[in-house]
């Protein structure tokens, strides 16, 4: 099998110039299973020769390691620290720097929904605070079909069901079998396709330069090796401003020991940059 695993990862990186080399083993060997289970390859080596001559397959199985799940207010103890706590500290700095501008970026953003929940608070607190601020929010993924749905802001309705009613009522309006942001919240957020692991970017470029309040970057870094979510982890710190938060999944929490940061909140994967200076 460890061959077979191999000349796959040579067959992607030559003819598709995809490195699955990246990937974390498990999460490799995982989606490769699934695609020969739905091939009903029998062996490794069978689905190897598969891809040798079917580029569709390759393909599909390509796309399936682009894990692209989200929902709206995803793990609610992040949500609500950033509504109780994070966002209006960082209100409250800008006030006091004089600095009119609040920049996040959505690392893996998806179809958008987690981007939105974080625009939805911003726009709530502002309006609580009667404050001018100004936000530059902006989005990326590697996937350009998850960003031309997150642009449409049309959700499902079953997409919605973690979102407290007070927020569909004032920000979403009823279209067809599903609901649809209001056009003030979709114009928030400048959606761009970007991947984390171009190593000829420092920042993403449509931001013009990084100095980020915050990262939102959750369950990504689980399906990379050890070398890569260094790469990635590398990138964020080195685009948050002094004192931003960094908010990551549950599961990626112990990643971080090594770096100059601090849990918020233990219970909550969020941490905050001690300094620039990584």
């Amino acid at each position: 099998m460890r061959k077979a695993i191999t000349d796959i990862k040579h067959i992607f990186r030559n003819s598709l110039g995809i490195d699955l080399s990246v990937y974390d083993e498990g999460f490799l060997v995982k989606s490769l299973r699934k695609r020969m289970e739905a091939t009903k390859c029998r062996s490794m080596a069978d689905y190897y020769l598969l891809l040798k001559t079917n580029r569709p397959e390759a393909e599909i199985l390509a796309r399936s390691m682009n894990i692209t799940y989200s929902e709206f207010f995803r793990n609610p103890l992040v949500f609500d620290l950033l509504q109780q706590t994070i966002f209006p500290d960082i209100f409250i700095k800008k006030k006091k720097s004089g600095r009119n501008e609040i920049r996040i970026w959505s690392a893996a953003a998806a179809a958008g929904q987690e981007v939105y929940s974080l625009v939805i608070i911003l726009d709530h607190l502002k309006m609580f605070y009667k404050s001018k601020i100004q936000f530059h929010v902006f989005a990326s993924d590697i996937c350009q079909s998850e960003i031309e749905k997150a642009k449409t802001g049309f959700y499902p309705a079953e997409q919605l069901l973690n979102l407290p009613l007070k927020y569909l009522n004032k920000y979403f309006y009823s279209n067809g079998d599903g609901y649809k942001l209001i056009p003030h919240i979709r114009e928030m957020v400048d959606f761009f396709v970007y991947d984390i692991l171009d190593s000829n970017t420092i920042s993403p470029p449509e931001s013009i330069y990084g100095s980020f309040d915050l990262i939102y970057c959750s369950n990504l870094l689980i399906y990379y090796n050890p070398e890569t979510r260094n790469r990635i982890i590398q990138k964020l710190l080195n685009n948050l401003d002094e004192n931003g938060f960094l908010i990551t999944g549950e599961s990626e929490r112990e990643m971080f020991s090594e770096y100059n940061l601090h849990a918020v909140c233990r219970p909550a994967p969020v941490f905050q940059a001690r300094s620039t200076q990584y």
